[in-house]
């Protein structure tokens, strides 16, 4: 999931700066216990094989194959060069996520077609970005910035935001608007929250510093240039033509909060041919949205792939598949679409790992319901 779990434990949170600290903590424990782990794994897996092998052998031991023509090793060094072997991969590829992993940003394209679609809107390109997270970011201006470009070369023509832009407070927002205020999107650019907007994973000296505290991040929104969709619909018109852009708070099953009020956000644009979601947390597609509205297409966040898994051609695996029905990618069912964002950020562990940070893009045509790649 989006470690949303583990810091929703941590309600003595008090400053934003816990989480970079404790990030950098969980790498460093992680960088040496990890290791250990796979060496014991990979000693302990080896040699249970050769006491299963020695048994099938005709003199009770392990049958040298070579002849003599190459250095005989003994059992323990074997069963060690194995362990070390096994206890360098994950190190190895901790390093590669924290060092060049989180920042590796990779561009999705998926092309998406509907009847329904007003012909003012055919090749209408959206690009979906979602689970910033700025305070992890911890002031890498520069990197962010190359993700912002690599947006705008696309010159969508929406730019959708889906939800925790913080960690847990306004300040981590301060000294962004100079990376994503320059974000250019030819019909605007919109926004939800996420779980992690509310300031619900830390304790608050009063009720009104929690309320100034989501009322200052609802205002970053608008500095980063945003146009953040609280439980309401936005029109736009093109030629005469219209689609509607909604967005609901976040919606999710518990320990996540269920501020979303799809109902309310919906009322009055029940007659636009063509109907567009944002929606941090998937669930709320299976729990809600495509059950008792139309909604053509969905887009959520939340998940961040786990930032960790392993994506080769059609195959796909990552530990956010065992918490979350839909963790990565499109999925359809009738006429409807979601597409799950993996995140442009990170939480809780400062890398990626076969699951890199996404600038999803998704070209919007008329004609009939389907998809094919860009």
């Amino acid at each position: 999931m989006s470690f949303s779990g583990i810091f929703a434990t941590i309600k003595t949170v008090e400053s934003p700066q816990i989480y970079v600290t404790f990030q950098w903590l969980l790498v460093a424990y992680l960088s040496i216990y990890l290791p250990k782990l796979f060496y014991y794994l990979g000693y302990q897996i080896t040699h249970s094989a050769i006491r299963v092998k020695s048994k099938f052998s005709s003199d009770g031991k392990i049958k040298k194959m070579n002849d003599g023509r190459y250095p005989t090793i003994s059992r323990k060094k074997f069963l060690s060069q194995v362990g070390i072997f096994m206890a360098s991969a994950p190190f190895i590829s901790l390093m590669f996520g924290v060092m060049k992993g989180r920042f590796a940003f990779s561009k999705r394209y998926t092309k998406l077609s509907f009847p329904n679609l007003p012909e003012a809107f055919d090749g209408l390109k959206i690009v979906q970005i979602s689970d910033l997270h700025l305070g992890s970011l911890n002031a890498n201006y520069k990197e962010m910035e190359e993700a912002v470009r690599l947006i705008n070369d696309e010159h969508p023509d929406l730019v959708c935001f889906t939800g925790d832009l913080v960690n847990n407070f306004y300040e981590e927002t301060i000294g962004w608007e100079k990376v994503f205020s320059k974000l250019q999107a030819r019909m605007g650019k919109f926004s939800i929250l996420g779980n992690h907007d509310y300031g619900d994973y830390s304790k608050w000296p009063s009720q009104q510093d929690k309320t100034d505290n989501l009322n200052n991040i609802k205002g970053a929104h608008m500095r980063l240039g945003f146009n953040l969709l609280n439980n309401q619909s936005q029109v736009l018109e093109s030629n005469g033509d219209k689609i509607v852009i909604t967005g609901v708070e976040n919606w999710g099953h518990p320990p996540f909060p269920q501020y979303g009020d799809l109902k309310k956000a919906s009322k009055g644009v029940e007659d636009i041919p063509f109907k567009l979601l944002l929606s941090h947390d998937p669930d709320h597609w299976d729990a809600e949205v495509k059950k008792d509205y139309d909604y053509d297409l969905t887009l959520a966040g939340h998940t961040h792939g786990m930032q960790f898994g392993i994506e080769f051609k059609n195959f796909q695996w990552s530990p956010a598949k065992y918490k979350f029905r839909r963790w990565a990618g499109l999925y359809n069912e009738g006429n409807q679409y979601l597409y799950v964002n993996r995140g442009l950020g990170y939480l809780g562990m400062p890398a990626r790992v076969g699951m890199p940070p996404e600038i999803t893009i998704i070209e919007l045509t008329r004609g009939p319901l389907g998809t094919e790649p860009m």
